[in-house]
């Protein structure tokens, strides 16, 4: 299903694209023919749709808005392309499956006449998005989860209603807290000397407003918002009653709300676990549902460039591979991790770290200095010589890989150096693993901690 699922994407971008460049063909469109496309983007997805057959809290995530490449906190590309990459490291360094919000039932679910400049760079984004995602939404790994979710009349009465009501007073609650710590903490300038059309500046701590100031331009048609400030100087400070009074805090609380409303929802219906990049927002989660998990990619992220970046510069895909050769392996690493942070704080960033240097490095650090202690205390020349001249190889046949004649072969060969060579280099790197294969963080070692 996954397979047929990226085949038809692709087959749907180069049809519509028709050989043109991909930005240059949206912006051009039609809002009709943008309405067209992402409709039918939207439905290659929902037709290949993959049922959660069973819970899995622990490894099953649903990813917030800006790990699925949304413009929420912020829409620059390099910001959208590194939450991205973090988001795949994270997939293929620990999650069965990690759901993401897809960019396309939004504005197949909208009026075509109301598509704006927005929409279609949030289009382009996310098929640009896709494109670097493909080869884990093909594993199956990486799915889109849907937002729009058939129910029959009985399942409404008992499932969705209820879980609707529950999430609706949780998000007005959110939408109060939100607010008040932005009043508390943060100033907005209306400013209208841009050529480009006005815009608003919210600045503020930057664990509640990315990187300490976003911008909001008005694209058109411009909305109502920025017209009640036309008439004001060129730079004009709001006071804290004119952002209450306005509703201009809503442009950072309803992204916010809405996404851990989308959360809460996909989560409750499929047994999956949150997936965040903001702590703040954990907070904010917490504080709503005090029973959720909730897993933190940019401690994770931060985690493993500290302590292990090589193996978390490893390619997403090589990672997978190493995972079905390792299988065993893997699960043993991912854990021994799961224990030792449910034996923390959790998925605090400090903590995080804390358990990769005082934990995961010293026991990889341990595993190689006991693979250089054997590697200088074994007397492997000579073990090796007397295994080859007897004429059988007790080692490679009892791991099955050399056949059976291999030693007859040798002595054939009069022990030509080039063969008992290769042979020897074989022994030693199969001891080596065996020898490694006795911690925790085989995996890690393997994937490039050696």
């Amino acid at each position: 299903m996954t397979e047929r699922l990226v085949s038809e994407l692709d087959l749907a971008v180069r049809l519509w694209t028709d050989g043109d460049d991909l930005e240059t063909s949206i912006l051009d469109a039609t809002k009709d023919e943008v309405f067209e496309f992402s409709e039918v983007l939207a439905l290659i997805i929902r037709h290949h749709s993959q049922t959660h057959t069973q819970n899995n809290e622990l490894f099953s995530f649903t990813a917030n808005s800006a790990l699925s490449g949304g413009s929420h906190p912020c829409a620059s590309p390099v910001c959208r392309n590194q939450r991205i990459e973090s988001l795949m490291a994270f997939a293929a360094l620990y999650a069965d499956e990690v759901y993401i919000q897809q960019p396309f039932e939004n504005i197949a679910l909208r009026d075509p006449a109301s598509i704006q400049e927005v929409d279609r760079h949030n289009l382009i984004a996310g098929i640009t998005n896709y494109k670097t995602l493909s080869p884990l939404i093909e594993r199956g790994v990486i799915k889109y989860a849907q937002d729009l979710n058939p129910f029959c009349d009985h399942h409404n009465a008992t499932v969705a209603r209820p879980l609707l009501e529950k999430i609706e007073a949780k998000s007005q609650q959110l939408e109060v807290e939100i607010t008040r710590m932005l009043l508390e903490s943060c100033s907005v300038t209306f400013n209208h000397t841009n050529k480009h059309g006005p815009f608003f500046e919210i600045s503020g701590p930057e664990g509640v407003v990315e990187h300490g100031t976003v911008y909001f331009h008005a694209f058109k048609p411009m909305p109502k918002i920025f017209r009640l400030f036309q008439k004001k100087s060129s730079i004009y400070r709001l006071s804290k009653s004119e952002m209450e009074d306005s509703g201009v805090l809503r442009l950072i609380v309803k992204p916010i709300v809405k996404d851990i409303s989308f959360q809460e929802w996909h989560t409750a219906l499929n047994g999956t676990s949150y997936l965040c990049d903001n702590p703040s927002h954990m907070k904010l989660v917490s504080s709503v549902n005090s029973d959720v998990f909730a897993a933190n990619v940019s401690a994770f992220a931060n985690g493993f460039r500290h302590s292990l970046p090589q193996v978390y510069a490893s390619e997403p895909m090589a990672l997978l591979k190493l995972r079905d050769r390792e299988s065993e392996s893997f699960f043993v690493y991912r854990d021994k991790l799961r224990r030792l942070l449910q034996q923390s704080e959790g998925w605090n960033e400090k903590e995080v770290q804390r358990i990769f240097r005082e934990e995961v490095l010293p026991e990889l650090n341990g595993l190689k200095k006991k693979l250089r202690d054997w590697r200088e205390n074994s007397r492997e020349a000579l073990g090796e010589k007397l295994i080859f001249g007897s004429g059988t190889v007790t080692l490679g046949l009892y791991a099955g890989i050399l056949p059976p004649d291999i030693g007859q072969l040798v002595a054939a060969l009069g022990g030509t150096s080039a063969v008992a060579g290769l042979l020897m280099d074989w022994n030693k790197s199969f001891k080596e693993k065996q020898q490694a294969r006795a911690s925790d963080f085989f995996f890690l070692w393997e994937a490039g901690a050696r």
